[in-house]
């Protein structure tokens, strides 16, 4: 069965960025790629998968969706926990974070969602997948922690369909794409208090906007179709970024963080059927401030409470906007003996959060749980995290989505970068 928008295809053009006039269409589908989870070795040896099936992904103005650059611990946490500090993980807003680790850890991290897109006519479930996380923070005894990563920032994907109805021709809207970073870290502590943090990040992006039409019935039979109408872009730019945790008496840790903004180079192609590609002018885009807090209570020795706090400074006209993100989350650990049973060594994690996007000041409102079991007797761990969000648009078009999304983070940990002592 075919599921139809026909309240939200009737405002298609518009909520698209308008630059077609708005038309009345009996209906459209939505179409998915499911980026299949089945094992992690596949995921690894696979492209990036696309995730956040979101009308917000279609405005070229942005980048896509946001993805959360931290494991699933944090994510459980209300995508918070700048201040959490723990012995291993991966929490790219606080890299300083990373100088109180007690080994050298590798990070991997696998997502999979269900979003339920509708407008006040009708709605679609669309399920999606990504490995948005890949990355090593190597702890040495002398000179701090140094960490090599591969994160998606932001996924892009979207497409709508319309069919033929009398005189229009069949045709299709298509975004994919998104935002990548490759990156190196340092952290280092030099009191047992303060730990401080730098990396430089390398973002690398690919967007593709695709506008088949086929004019089959309403057209001679030697006319040509359109195969497809596609504009594509590349982008790239480099930002650093800096952060700072302090653990103050009172079982209170404190975190900040600031990335810089970053000017993006932008080229462009377009091609039409069959008739190749036309360069058009270079153009130029900007990456945001992005400016975190964040406080951690422990308020017993294995309890946790976390507070945190995002500022994205989004500008350069048309349905951009600053974005912010406020959240709150709780950690209980686990036993940290080896001779207590799996349930009593697990953790367990919850929180909340509220935030709104970069893109059309689009509000957001989600929570999160989750857990963490080791693996096996060496200290790595499994760390799983789940996530409910609303999202409504009541502009001009109106849709309303909720997602539920799952990750799950492998960490594994070595004495990589640490002297080896030597049996006598």
């Amino acid at each position: 069965m075919i599921p139809r928008f026909t309240a939200l295809s009737q405002r298609l053009p518009g909520f698209f960025g308008g630059e077609t006039e708005t038309r009345r269409t009996p209906g459209f589908r939505v179409r998915n790629r499911v980026a299949g989870a089945a094992a992690l070795l596949v995921t690894l040896s696979t492209a990036p998968a696309h995730a956040e099936f979101s009308p917000l992904s279609f405005h070229p103005e942005g980048h896509g969706m946001p993805t959360a650059m931290m494991g699933s611990r944090e994510r459980a946490l209300g995508e918070g926990g700048l201040a959490a500090i723990t012995g291993r993980g991966f929490y790219l807003p606080n890299v300083s974070r990373s100088a109180f680790h007690d080994r050298t850890v590798f990070i991997a991290t696998l997502e999979q969602d269900v979003d339920w897109l509708r407008d006040d006519a009708s709605s679609t479930r669309q399920a999606t997948g990504a490995f948005p996380t890949l990355g090593t923070l190597i702890k040495t005894r002398n000179f701090g922690t140094f960490g090599a990563y591969y994160q998606q920032s932001h996924l892009r994907r979207f497409e709508v369909y319309m069919p033929q109805d009398d005189n229009r021709p069949e045709a299709s809207y298509v975004a994919e794409g998104g935002l990548y970073v490759l990156g190196v870290s340092w952290a280092y502590s030099p009191l047992s208090w303060l730990a401080v943090g730098v990396s430089q990040n390398l973002a690398l992006g690919r967007s593709r906007f695709i506008r088949p039409i086929d004019f089959t019935g309403i057209a001679p039979p030697e006319a040509e179709n359109l195969i497809d109408t596609t504009l594509e872009t590349s982008t790239q730019g480099s930002y650093p970024s800096v952060s700072l945790t302090l653990r103050l008496p009172g079982n209170v840790d404190l975190a900040a963080s600031y990335t810089h903004s970053a000017t993006m180079d932008i080229e462009r192609r377009q091609r039409t059927s069959t008739l190749g590609s036309d360069p058009l002018p270079d153009t130029t885009g900007q990456l945001p401030k992005i400016i975190g807090l964040g406080a951690a209570w422990h308020a017993a020795p294995r309890q946790t409470l976390t507070v945190d706090g995002f500022y994205e400074s989004w500008s350069g006209g048309g349905y951009l906007n600053p974005a912010w993100q406020v959240s709150a989350g709780y950690e209980f650990r686990g036993s940290a003996s080896p001779f207590d049973d799996l349930f009593e060594r697990t953790a367990w994690r919850a929180g909340a959060g509220y935030k709104v996007h970069y893109l059309r000041e689009v509000p957001e409102l989600f929570a999160t749980a989750g857990f963490g079991m080791p693996l096996g007797p060496r200290g790595h761990q499994l760390d799983f995290a789940v996530k409910y969000g609303h999202r409504r648009f009541d502009g001009n078009t109106l849709f309303t989505e909720d997602y539920v999304k799952l990750s799950a983070s492998v960490v594994g940990v070595s004495v990589w970068g640490q002297p080896v002592r030597k049996r006598r």
